[in-house]
């Protein structure tokens, strides 16, 4: 990870939905100034999720490699965020109770907050 750039891992606190697809809520990251750029990273897992933040699906990926998809979502961040990943044709499945990890077959779920000058996509190798 390159200087400047922050991880926020979101591995537990998951619960599932009603209609099949995982939820997790999260407070804005604290120390953000005007130039920062938070993504959200998928790294492994699925490559059919569809991510939805405070209620609006983020669309395409700007897949950085075949192992990792981000979506910049510095603009949709509120003071309280729910994400919601729903996957392409799963049907629902009676959830279970309460707050649990992520199932892994979705890969791991982060939030890169890039302070640097000249924000980029994410990368597995910053430098």
């Amino acid at each position: 990870m390159a200087e400047g750039v922050h991880e926020i891992r979101l591995t537990a606190a998951w619960e599932q939905s009603e209609t099949g697809g995982w939820l997790r809520s999260f407070g804005m990251p604290s120390g953000l100034d005007g130039g920062a750029q938070v993504w959200l990273v998928v790294v492994g897992g699925r490559t059919d999720l569809q991510p939805s933040l405070n209620g609006r699906l983020l669309g395409a990926a700007a897949s950085v490699d075949e192992d990792r998809s981000a979506w910049e979502v510095t603009q949709l961040l509120a003071r309280r965020n729910s994400l919601e990943f729903s996957v392409i044709g799963d049907a629902a499945a009676p959830p279970p109770t309460g707050r649990l990890p992520l199932p892994a077959v979705y890969g791991e779920v982060l939030l890169e907050i890039d302070e640097r000058e000249q924000a980029t996509l994410p990368q597995e190798n910053n430098a």
